[in-house]
């Protein structure tokens, strides 16, 4: 019996514990992000684009210095544990590769001022890719 309640005990505190050092984000620093967005497919080859992001509140804005890659402009995101969801507010023509819009789910890890972001659209019976943000605070 003292060997249950020692058993149960630890792991009480074994959860405790991962509770207390969980790091889940709540919310992106405020602020002007700079770095790359890269695109790499799965077959081999990609390209990569210098980003800027603004986020203020829940909004965001982004440009690239390259037109549509990535497609971005403005809307709004939430944080779902370490997943962020961007809903994209603008309006596109249908001259591009409307993958390249950020829009829906995206790994997120924030460590200091580092930003990443990362889409992956992998599957086997089509031409797939893995979508990357590699961002740092100003």
């Amino acid at each position: 019996m003292t060997r249950l309640i020692s058993v149960t005990f630890i792991i009480i505190l074994t959860c405790i514990g991962c509770d207390l050092f969980h790091n889940d984000i709540e919310k992106i620093p405020e602020g002007v992000y700079t770095g790359t967005f890269q695109r790499q497919f799965a077959f081999g080859g990609g390209d990569t684009a210098n980003v800027t992001m603004t986020f203020h509140s829940n909004d965001w804005t982004g440009q690239s210095n390259k037109t549509n890659f990535p497609a971005l402009c403005h809307g709004t995101y939430k944080i779902e544990k370490n997943k962020i969801v961007f809903i994209n507010d603008c309006a596109f023509t249908a001259d591009f590769d409307w993958t390249l819009i950020l829009s829906g789910e995206y790994d997120l890890t924030l460590n200091g001022s580092k930003l990443d972001l990362v889409h992956s659209d992998l599957g086997p019976s089509r031409d797939t890719w893995v979508d990357n943000y590699f961002l740092t605070k100003q």
